[in-house]
């Protein structure tokens, strides 16, 4: 007796597809804790411009946004603002940052970046795994101009608490809808497995 295949004429494909890595407990902590940061100094910011003294803004924002991203981290933890175009030099980015800044620059003149936009990844330096953890920060409303505008168009008294609080500014020349910066945490998990 001749057996027939049972597929006779039929192709039969099988596709193998990566099972995507579920994210570490640490991820959604660090999600949270940026979208607290963002808020809160958003919020902050607001209550400072309610009065309509930009510079008075700026000095709240100088003495208490620095604070804001501190009072996040526990343990271990690193939880900041970082820019490529510095306000305060304590916000500059080591090379993990500036390197996820930049490809985030790339993104944004492809129109590919969004506020919601995150990124994420467990790294190993010095024989310390750590969970990096970012998220985009933007000149999303025009008050932020009043700060981070063109020179010649900041808010009165904006240019001269600069030159005050921080004489080594980078943070102006921004346009609506430009990538400030980015929230970023470091969260550390312990030695290589």
């Amino acid at each position: 007796m001749r057996r027939q295949p049972l597929f006779t004429g039929v192709a039969l494909l099988v596709l193998v597809l990566p099972v995507a890595a579920a994210d570490p407990p640490e991820a959604e902590r660090a999600r949270a804790v940026a979208a607290q940061v963002l808020e809160q100094t958003k919020s902050v910011l607001q209550s400072a411009l309610s009065g309509g003294q930009p510079a008075a803004a700026l000095r709240v924002c100088a003495s208490v946004a620095g604070d804001i991203a501190r009072k996040h981290e526990q343990q271990g933890w690193r939880v900041r603002r970082v820019s490529d175009r510095v306000r305060n030099p304590a916000d500059t980015p080591d090379a993990y940052e500036r390197e996820v800044l930049r490809a985030w620059q790339e993104e944004k003149m492809a129109g590919r970046l969004a506020p919601t936009t995150e990124r994420q990844e467990i790294v190993t330096e010095a024989g310390q795994r750590d969970l990096r953890y970012m998220r985009p920060i933007f000149i999303a409303a025009p008050v932020c101009l009043q700060c981070h505008g063109e020179p010649a168009k900041l808010a009165p008294g904006v240019a001269e608490a600069l030159k005050e609080l921080y004489p080594d500014d980078q943070a102006t020349g921004y346009s609506l809808g430009d990538l400030r910066g980015a929230i970023s945490v470091r969260i550390p998990l312990g030695a290589p497995r």
